[in-house]
């Protein structure tokens, strides 16, 4: 059988080196890629193979690849060049959320982001999160380590890893997204803590005509803290007993940011009950005596929840007097996002419709609502108890 002939592609060679006193011989493949959707160059592929099979395997390989449109140029773009590319894609992100997605792959970069996007593997994040699981890192500069992180952070991490490995893909840069291969972990459940009707009516009792107190009376309303830090006066209508979330106000490394709410939903004009308008009236009286005492010391900033001089809290020393206020009531500890949650807790009980609640709320669906925060306590189900019927099966057929 006649020898098939080489293709243009490839070139047979002999290299100086010697082997048992014969030439080496290699099989040179220089094959046109394409053209690099990175640079807009077209490119070729120069390799050397040992033998002729594993050449003509290659060219049909790369040949293929290019003529159905999925090649991947060799590259060495990194994975912290990968991340830090798609960040910068992310044009419309409140500037909070973007630094929550650079903190949260912060530890991405700084353990695998030099290593090549391409050489990325399974396996390289696997092993990050049990180390990340385990605690131990760095953090940034300091000398402090991480503390352990829970699944949910993993699975987040895991999610945005997946995103701007995806962005790759989609460009023709990568020819696969590992993050897809790696299993999420298996949620664990924390079920929030919530205060029943008596520890809302103490606490509120205990902490009235306190410098804050009127917060305590917007977060039990259903509030979120940013919505409560970025409430103006301008957007509270006491005589028509209206108030309107207009803006956010949050706090992330040392940065102090205003925008539109969590979601387009969260922006909602709510009726207020009578108590919370008795508590922002009362609020404005006592903004008006320090004032009168202060004078031009006094900081007219127009925002519902300020300090003695006028300014507004950040929303840490927020939550810092919310536990000092608890404390001092003597009621059970909880979160000042957990005041929303005992909101919503306390509307479902009291049967308000899940869809009235998401709206209060500033939910997206009464389906997240009903999920994340009505849920049923201790107290209720006894009430429940001894409303809920007993059951009988019998078997007729055996008794007959």
């Amino acid at each position: 059988m006649a020898r098939q002939q080489l293709p243009p592609q490839i070139k047979k060679i002999e290299l100086q080196k010697k082997e048992r006193g014969k030439a080496l011989v290699r099989y040179q493949l220089v094959v046109d890629a394409g053209v690099d959707p990175v640079t807009g160059r077209r490119k070729q592929i120069r390799k050397r193979f040992s033998n002729e099979a594993d050449a003509r395997d290659e060219l049909a390989n790369i040949q293929s690849e290019v003529a159905r449109g999925v090649h991947v140029h060799s590259q060495e773009t990194t994975v912290e060049k990968v991340i830090n590319d798609w960040l910068a894609s992310k044009h419309s992100l409140k500037p909070s959320t973007a630094n929550g997605y650079r903190v949260t792959l912060d530890p991405v970069v700084r353990e695998l982001g030099s290593i090549p996007a391409q050489k990325l593997t399974r396996r390289h994040l696997d092993d990050l999160i049990v180390e990340l699981r385990a605690g131990g890192l760095s953090v940034g500069e300091k000398t402090a380590k991480r503390k352990k992180w829970t699944p949910r952070s993993v699975n987040y991490m895991l999610t945005l890893m997946s995103a701007a490995l995806e962005d790759q893909v989609k460009q023709g840069s990568l020819v696969r997204n590992v993050a897809k291969l790696v299993d999420k972990l298996p949620g664990e459940t924390h079920e929030m803590k919530t205060w029943v009707p008596a520890d809302v009516e103490k606490f509120l009792e205990m902490t009235d005509g306190d410098q804050y107190s009127h917060a305590w009376f917007l977060a039990l309303c259903g509030l979120r803290r940013g919505e409560i830090s970025g409430l103006q006066w301008k957007y509270v209508d006491l005589d028509a007993a209206l108030l309107t979330v207009a803006v956010s106000r949050v706090s992330f490394a040392k940065t102090i940011s205003e925008g539109a709410p969590k979601s387009r939903r969260s922006s909602r004009t709510l009726p207020m009950p009578d108590d919370l308008v008795s508590a922002l009236k009362a609020a404005r009286k006592r903004q008006a005596a320090d004032r009168l005492l202060l004078g031009g010391a006094w900081a007219d900033t127009g925002y519902v929840v300020v300090d003695r001089e006028g300014n507004p809290p950040t929303p840490n020393t927020l939550s810092y007097w919310w536990k000092a206020s608890i404390k001092k009531a003597g009621v059970p500890t909880i979160r000042l996002h957990d005041a929303r949650h005992t909101c919503a807790t306390l509307m479902h009980l009291r049967g308000v419709p899940i869809a009235v609640i998401a709206a209060w709320m500033g939910h997206a669906s009464a389906a997240f609502t009903l999920s994340t925060y009505a849920h049923a306590q201790d107290p209720a189900l006894l009430d429940a108890a001894s409303y809920a019927p007993v059951v009988t099966i019998r078997d007729k057929t055996a008794s007959s």
